[in-house]
Formats: structure tokens, C-alpha cells, sequence
């Protein structure tokens, strides 16, 4: 390297700058000038994304709508919201829409005129059972016609009025052999090919050689990156065709993750933003499956996890049945078969630290016998207590890792006589 290369102190470097055009009166200005001021805004805004990281900010969310789907096209209701691709491209939809899940013939490519929407390929649309990404996508349109002066008749893609930065939704097929060991029959089926989603979190044997790591990537999800899944585009749900339009379930969480960086340094991944997205979205996940059982079920306090579920949260909610609120889970029969500690009672000020700090830790196999601790809130417990006339207050417990720390120990002058633990 000769020593003209060297950077100096306070050099400016350009290499990478945003470049604008300098208007001054006089000078000469033609199309292709405010076409590079318009770059330069998006390579600002995309650079506010990649600092935000990729994911959804917030709405999107995914549900079928059973009113205007037909026998032979599924409809799913997507609402408002925003979402950041990888690219850090913003992914506006400002109004709920309908869309229809044809998947019975290839979609052709989107025109693009702003460079961040090119190249969206590997989409495979094809009728039939099976697993599918939905995912939002960046489009572009043009409205209307400009008056012009003639000077290039030609050019017929100039005298458009309006450029519509939009969004398009795709579905791309997971390949069969990705899920091929899972029983697609089997009722875990749902939770096994969601906890494939997240991937193994931290595992004792990737430890083993932590110095020496190459980096994490053992979902599906950056697996379908290589293939399919295009960094400009952001997973919103994952859904399973028993049929060509037999929509099985639709499960957003599997795939949804909020905003946060991947972290290809297998040290930066331990402490980065990307695990904790994941932590999020096991324990919302579970949250509407279980919800998704109690309005399912004919008999849901008969329900096992075991039956339903391979894999736990770090952290979930469990609504138990009582007089008032006939239709929850029954506290005993749902852990049978785990190991688990007995009840205990925590305070209130203690469960949302539990269950934040519970967001770090990996995934609980049940298989795996690792004791899940189960924890009553005292104030929910006390309410239920004296107020049990009312029906206004509906049970519930905690459950967590057994990886974490006992958080029922009794503190001095914090917990109750009647709702406490005891040595």
C-alpha cells in the first residue's frame, strides 16, 4: 500500500457517501437529476432501516377470514402495519387488506424502477398440501400519464405521472424433505414445525467448542434464506395445506419475529438482539396455540401438553379452569408426564422480571426431563380469594425453564401468610 492510500485525520471519505445534486439557480436540470436526488432519499431511509434491523414493526398480522374464502380459494385478512426487510427497505401497508391464496399458477415478476425491489425469484406456486411462507415484499406500480413537451416521444416510460413505491405478498413453498421426519398427521405436528422455525437456541454441545463456533444457523428460516426467501422480503406466517385449498392452520408467530439484526459472529449472537426476537415469538406462539385449543376443544381441561406439544416456551401462560370460567386447562393434568416443580406462589413484582429474563433461555423439550417450575401470581390468587362471587378474575399460572433460577423463594415482610411458600 503506498502512503497515498492512507486515510488521513478528518480526510473526508466518500467511498459509500450519499451523493445529491447541488441545485443552484442557472443550472440546467433534466429528469435523470431528480431521479438521483430520489435515490439519494431512499439510501438515507434505508439506512435509518438497517439501524432499526429487519422484522415487523408492528400490525401485519395474519388471520383467515372464513367468510369470503370459497371451497376452492382460501382468503386470509391481513392487517395495517409496517415491517423492515434486510435490506432495510420500509414495507408500509397503510389499509387491512384481503388476499387470495391462488396457488395454482406462476406469478410473474414485479416491475421495479427503484433499484432495492429487483431481483424477487424462487417463488414456487404450486397447488397441493404442503407447507408455505407468506411473506410482505416490496412492489412498484405507476399511475397516470404527464403532459410533456414532445421532446422524446419515444420514450414511453416518461411521461408517467406517479411512481407507487407499493408491497406485494407471496407464498414460497417449504420442500417436503425439510419437514420429511416430522408426522404431519400427529397433533405436535404444528408445534414441531414451529420450534424448526426458531431452531435449538443455546445448546450445551454448541458450547462445547464456543471459541471455535462457525455461525448459528439452525432454523428454518435462514436455511430458506439460501434458497428462496429473498432478503427483501419478511415472513408474516407460516401455513399448512392439507389440501390444494384445505388452509390447516395458519401459525404467525412461527415465522413473525420483531425488529432485530442477524448476527453472523457466533460470540455477537449470544448477546445480539436476533435471540431475544426469537425468545418473543416462542412464547407468542404458544400463547395463540393454546388459545387456539380452549376455543377448539370440546373437553380442554382434558388436555396434556405432552399430546400437543414437543417443545415449550421458555416462559407461557397457562388459563386454568375454575366455576367462573369453565372452559381452562386444569393445572395438574396439563403438566402430566413433565417433570415439574410443585406450585409456589410468586409475587406480582416478581412476574414480568421472570418472564423478560426467561426470554433468554433456549426452548424446553419435554423429552428432554428438565424440571418446568410453576409459579401462582399472589395478587391473582388473592383477588379470585375474595372475590369469588364475581367471576371477574380468571386463574392462570406461569410456568418456566427449569434452566432458571427459583424465583418462589419467600422474602420478609413482602409475602402473605395464606399465599406463601414455606420451607
Amino acid at each position: 500500500m503506498k502512503t497515498d492510500d492512507i486515510l488521513q485525520l478528518q480526510e473526508p471519505f466518500t467511498d459509500g457517501g450519499i451523493r445529491t445534486v447541488n441545485f443552484f439557480n442557472g443550472r440546467l436540470l433534466t429528469g435523470k437529476d431528480f431521479s438521483r436526488e430520489q435515490d439519494a432519499r431512499r439510501e438515507a431511509d434505508n439506512r435509518i432501516g438497517l439501524a432499526l434491523g429487519e422484522g415487523v414493526a408492528f400490525g401485519l398480522e395474519v388471520e383467515y377470514d372464513d367468510q369470503l374464502s370459497q371451497s376452492n380459494l382460501p382468503v386470509v385478512h391481513i392487517k395495517a402495519g409496517l415491517a423492515f426487510n434486510r435490506e432495510g427497505l420500509a414495507l408500509r401497508l397503510k389499509n387491512s387488506v384481503h388476499v387470495a391464496l391462488a396457488r395454482s399458477f406462476e406469478v410473474g415478476s414485479v416491475d421495479c424502477l427503484f433499484k432495492n425491489c429487483a431481483v424477487l425469484g424462487g417463488g414456487t406456486y404450486v397447488a397441493g398440501a404442503g407447507v408455505y411462507v407468506l411473506t410482505i415484499a416490496p412492489a412498484e406500480s405507476t399511475e397516470g400519464r404527464a403532459a410533456s413537451n414532445g421532446l422524446d416521444p419515444g420514450n414511453v416510460r416518461c411521461n408517467t405521472d406517479t411512481t407507487v413505491e407499493a408491497v406485494q405478498f407471496r407464498l414460497l413453498q417449504v420442500k417436503p424433505a425439510l419437514y420429511a421426519d416430522l408426522n404431519v398427521a400427529a397433533p405436535s405436528f404444528r408445534n414441531q414445525l414451529a420450534y424448526r422455525c426458531f431452531g435449538a437456541g443455546i445448546q450445551a454441545d454448541w458450547f462445547e467448542n464456543l471459541l471455535g463456533a462457525t455461525p448459528r444457523q439452525d432454523d428454518l428460516l435462514e436455511f430458506l434464506r439460501k434458497n428462496i426467501l429473498s432478503p427483501l422480503e419478511v415472513p408474516l406466517g407460516l401455513l399448512f395445506f392439507t389440501g390444494a385449498a384445505d388452509l390447516e392452520f395458519i401459525d404467525v408467530w412461527a415465522v413473525r419475529r420483531s425488529l432485530n439484526h442477524y448476527d453472523s459472529d457466533p460470540l455477537m449472537s449470544l448477546v445480539g438482539s436476533r435471540r431475544l426476537a426469537i425468545g418473543q415469538a416462542m412464547f407468542m406462539q404458544f400463547q395463540q396455540h393454546i388459545s387456539l385449543l380452549l376455543n377448539q376443544s370440546a373437553d380442554p381441561e382434558s388436555i396434556i401438553a405432552a399430546d400437543y406439544f414437543r417443545f415449550l416456551p421458555p416462559v407461557g401462560i397457562i388459563p386454568l379452569l375454575s366455576n367462573n370460567f369453565p372452559r381452562g386447562l386444569h393445572q395438574d393434568l396439563f403438566f402430566d408426564g413433565i417433570v415439574h416443580h410443585p406450585i409456589v406462589y410468586i409475587e406480582a413484582a416478581r412476574a414480568e422480571a421472570l418472564m423478560r429474563h426467561a426470554l433468554h433461555y433456549p426452548p424446553i423439550d419435554i423429552k428432554s426431563r428438565v424440571m418446568v417450575r410453576i409459579y401462582r401470581v399472589r395478587e391473582n390468587a388473592q383477588a379470585i380469594t375474595n372475590a369469588s362471587q364475581t367471576g371477574t378474575f380468571r386463574p392462570y399460572v406461569i410456568f418456566s425453564s427449569g434452566h432458571m433460577a427459583y424465583m418462589g423463594d419467600p422474602h420478609f415482610d413482602v409475602n402473605r401468610w395464606d399465599f406463601s411458600n414455606w420451607a
